[in-house]
This record gives C-alpha cells, sequence and structure tokens, in this order.
C-alpha cells in the first residue's frame, strides 16, 4: 500500500489571514506554526529598533546574494558544517568563534546561520 499525503491549498500557511488577524502561521523546517499576537506595540520606533530592523533587512539583502553565488554558497555550506560540529559540543563557544556573539542560540538553518554571521559583521562595522 501507498502513503499518501493529500496537499491541501491551506498546507504551507505564512502570514495573518487578515489584516487585523491577532494569529499569525509560519512554516519552519516543514512544520507550520501558529502564533498568537498579544497586546502589540503601536507606538513610535526608538533609534535602536529602527537600526536594528535596517541591520537585519541589509543581512538578508546580503544573504540572499550570497546564496545566489555557487562560490559564497560553497564557503558558506562549509563553514556552517564546521559551526554545526562545534555547536554540537557546546553552541556558545560555537558562536563566539564563528559570529563574535556569546549567545546560546543554535541556528538550525544555512541561512539563519548566513544572515546572524552577516548582522553580526554589520553591527561591529556600520
Amino acid at each position: 500500500m501507498a502513503h499518501i499525503e493529500p496537499a491541501l491549498p491551506f498546507d504551507h500557511f505564512s502570514g495573518k489571514l487578515s489584516r487585523k488577524e491577532r494569529i499569525v502561521m509560519h512554516t519552519r523546517n516543514g512544520r507550520t506554526h501558529a502564533y498568537a499576537i498579544t497586546n502589540p506595540y503601536t507606538g513610535p520606533l526608538a533609534e535602536s529598533r529602527k537600526r536594528a530592523i535596517s541591520t537585519f533587512s541589509q543581512a538578508v539583502t546580503r544573504c540572499k546574494s550570497e546564496m545566489s553565488d555557487p562560490e559564497r554558497l560553497a564557503y558558506w555550506q562549509d563553514r556552517y558544517i564546521q559551526y554545526r560540529k562545534a555547536a554540537n559540543k557546546h553552541v556558545e563557544c560555537a558562536n563566539a568563534k564563528f559570529l563574535s556573539t556569546r549567545t546560546d542560540k543554535f541556528y538550525s538553518t544555512l541561512r539563519g546561520f548566513i544572515i546572524a554571521s552577516i548582522s553580526a559583521q554589520l553591527t561591529q562595522n556600520p
């Protein structure tokens, strides 16, 4: 017997169903998650928040160009393999070595690792 998984039109939700909806859907690593937004902030953004948003958007743009170049993608894949090996032993030490930050966050995707690396470079050299 074959194992069949029917594809539904709402298999991979991303975002809200309507503008005023408080439930947000994200698909990460093949699984769909729903998050409820409670007490959203509607005031003006602080300068530090604006810098963080700008840094992240620059990192995402650079990540896209890095991943489209086969040579750079091979470099990042090798670096990510080294990161994962180091993170299996100790995540904080791996982040300190590869990202120059002392956090205990493990980057489970290549794209996330590249964005975090570029963001760390941008914050060190504005």
